[in-house]
C-alpha cells in the first residue's frame, strides 16, 4: 500500500510538471514528497533557472559537488583548484533529460576565470557527468563544437525528441546522431550561407518530425532553397513551422499537414506566385511578421476555415483587404493580433461584426486614430470579447485616455475584461491636458488610477501596464518564475 501511495504522489506531480511554484513547495512537505518532486524539478534545471551571476554560480557549484574523485585530481593535476564541497543527499545529475551544451558552456566560462585551454579540462571532467551508458535525453542542445566533445556517445540521444543546434556543428556528429535517431519530433536549426550536409542526413532519416524552426542568419536564397526541398520530405508529419525568410520555391503547397506556420523577418523579395494556390486545411495558427498583405490574404484565403489564432505585424497597407479575407475565411477565430492603419477601420468594424468566437485582440499601432477604433470596439465587440491588449507610443496614451475612458464606459452590461496595456517610448509624458487627473501625477501614475477605478466597479477584472512578461496571448499568467533549486 505504501508503494503504492508513492505512485500516486508521483503521478499527481506529474501533472504539475510545468507549475514550477508548487513543485518547489512540495520539497518541504516530507521526504516522500520531496523525493518524488526533485525527479521532475531537474529534469530541465535550465527551463526554470534565473540568470544571475548567484544562481549560476550556485547551480555550477552543485554540478561540481558530482565530480569523482579521480575527476577531482585530474582537474586540480592541471594546477585548477575550484572547489571543495561535499556530495548532495541527490544525484541531481541522474535526473536530468534535457542537455543543454550552450548552457553548460556558459556556466562554465563565467565561472571558470582561468585560460580557455584549463577550461576544455574543466568542461570534459562536467561533460562525463552527463554523457554515461545509463542515460538517455530527450532533448539535446549543442553550441559551436569546440568545447564538449560528444562523438562516441550518440547512444545516450537516442531517444532525444528534441535537437537545436547551429550550422557550426560538425557534420560527423550530425550524421553519427542519424544512425541512432530516426523519431526526432522537434528540430531548430540555425543556418548561415553555407550547407552542412550533416544536417540534409539527418533530416532526411527522420520519421516523426513535427515542429521545425529554421533561421538564416545570412539570407542565402540557394541555401533556403535547399532547406525547403528537404522540407518536402517531411511533408507527411510536419505540423508546425516556423522560418525567417519568404519562401522562395512552391514547399508549403506540400506541407498540407501544417497546424501552424510562422514566417518573420524576410530577406529578399518574394516570388508571389509560389503562394498563389497554398492550400493548408488543417492551419489553425498563423503568425506573419513583414510579410506583404498579398501573400497573406493568399494564405488566409486558401485555408479551410479553421484559423483560430492570427498574428499579423507591420504588413504592407492594403486598405481594408487583408481584414475583410480574415473575417470571411475565419469564422472560428478566437484571437487576432494585428498591426492596424486608418484605413482599415471599416473593414476591422465588419470583422467585429462577423467573428463572433473572437475572445482576444491585441492591437498594435501602426497609424490608426484610436478615438474612431474605442469607439468601434465599444459598439461592436461580440460578447465573446472580453481581453484586450493595445500598444501604442507614450504620446498616443497622453492624448487618447479619454477615448479609453469612453471605451470602458461601454462595458457596463458586458462581463468583466481582461486588460494590457503597453506604452512605447515612454519618456516624459505630461499630465497638464488630461482634466480628470492630478496634473503632478506620472504617465503611470495616471494609466493606474484610471485602471484601477474601472477594476473597483467590475468593469475590468484584471489588468497590466507593461505587459512584456507575458506570452502572445496571455492575459493572465505571466511567464513562469525561475528558482534555484537545491535540496
Amino acid at each position: 500500500m505504501l508503494r503504492l501511495c508513492n505512485d500516486i504522489i508521483f503521478l499527481v506531480l506529474e501533472e504539475f510538471q510545468d507549475d514550477i511554484k508548487s513543485l518547489f513547495s512540495c520539497l518541504l512537505i516530507n521526504k516522500t514528497w520531496c523525493e518524488a518532486a526533485v525527479p521532475i524539478l531537474w529534469r530541465n534545471p535550465f527551463k526554470q533557472f534565473l540568470i544571475t551571476d548567484e544562481s549560476l554560480k550556485i547551480l555550477f557549484n552543485v554540478i561540481l559537488s558530482h565530480l569523482s574523485e579521480k575527476s577531482r585530481n585530474n582537474v586540480k593535476n592541471q594546477g585548477i583548484d575550484l572547489f571543495e564541497f561535499q556530495r548532495p543527499l541527490f544525484n541531481y545529475i541522474s535526473f536530468w533529460k534535457h542537455l543543454n551544451l550552450n548552457f553548460l558552456k556558459y556556466m562554465i566560462i563565467k565561472n571558470v576565470t582561468i585560460e580557455m585551454s584549463n577550461r576544455y579540462i574543466v568542461g570534459d571532467e562536467v561533460l562525463k557527468l552527463f554523457i554515461n551508458n545509463d542515460t538517455k535525453f530527450v532533448s539535446l542542445s549543442i553550441p559551436r563544437m569546440d568545447f564538449f566533445h560528444i562523438l562516441g556517445s550518440e547512444n545516450c540521444f537516442s531517444e532525444l525528441e528534441q535537437f537545436h543546434c547551429d550550422n557550426n556543428i560538425d557534420s560527423d556528429i550530425l550524421e553519427k546522431l542519424a544512425t541512432v535517431n530516426t523519431s526526432l519530433e522537434k528540430l531548430t536549426f540555425e543556418c548561415d550561407s553555407t550547407i552542412n550536409q550533416g544536417i540534409i542526413k539527418f533530416v532526411k532519416v527522420q520519421t516523426n518530425l513535427k515542429e521545425i524552426i529554421l533561421t538564416s542568419t545570412k539570407g542565402s536564397e540557394i541555401y533556403c532553397q535547399t532547406l525547403e526541398e528537404l522540407l518536402i520530405k517531411c511533408a507527411d508529419t510536419v505540423q508546425h513551422l516556423k522560418i525567417n525568410w519568404n519562401p522562395v520555391t512552391k514547399f508549403l503547397s506540400y506541407l498540407v499537414n501544417l497546424v501552424s506556420l510562422e514566417i518573420i523577418d524576410c530577406f529578399f523579395k518574394i516570388n508571389e506566385n509560389h503562394l498563389e494556390k497554398v492550400s493548408l486545411p488543417h492551419l489553425k495558427f498563423l503568425k506573419a511578421h513583414s510579410i506583404s498583405s498579398n501573400i497573406l490574404t493568399n494564405i488566409i484565403e486558401n485555408t479551410k476555415g479553421h484559423l483560430i489564432e492570427i498574428t499579423i505585424l507591420h504588413q504592407t497597407e492594403d486598405d481594408g483587404k487583408l481584414i475583410q479575407k480574415i473575417y470571411q475565411n475565419c469564422p472560428k477565430l478566437n484571437y487576432l493580433k494585428l498591426s492596424l492603419y486608418n484605413s482599415d477601420i471599416s473593414e476591422f468594424q465588419n470583422l467585429l461584426k462577423n467573428c463572433q468566437f473572437l475572445i482576444g485582440l491585441e492591437i498594435v499601432d501602426v497609424s490608426v486614430e484610436w478615438n474612431e477604433l474605442f469607439d468601434v470596439l465599444g459598439k461592436f465587440s461580440p460578447p465573446s470579447l472580453f481581453k484586450f491588449k493595445f500598444s501604442a507610443e507614450y504620446f498616443i496614451w497622453e492624448h487618447k485616455l479619454e477615448s479609453l475612458k469612453s471605451f470602458l464606459d461601454t462595458w457596463n452590461d458586458r462581463p468583466s475584461m481582461l486588460l494590457q496595456i503597453i506604452i512605447t517610448g515612454l519618456r516624459g509624458f505630461t499630465s497638464s491636458r488630461i482634466p480628470w487627473q492630478h496634473h503632478q501625477q506620472g504617465p503611470r501614475q495616471i494609466l493606474e488610477a484610471l485602471l484601477r477605478r474601472y477594476r473597483t466597479n467590475g468593469i475590468i477584472k484584471r489588468y497590466d501596464i507593461g505587459g512584456t512578461d507575458f506570452d502572445d496571448f496571455e492575459w493572465i499568467q505571466k511567464r513562469t518564475p525561475t528558482y534555484t533549486l537545491i535540496v
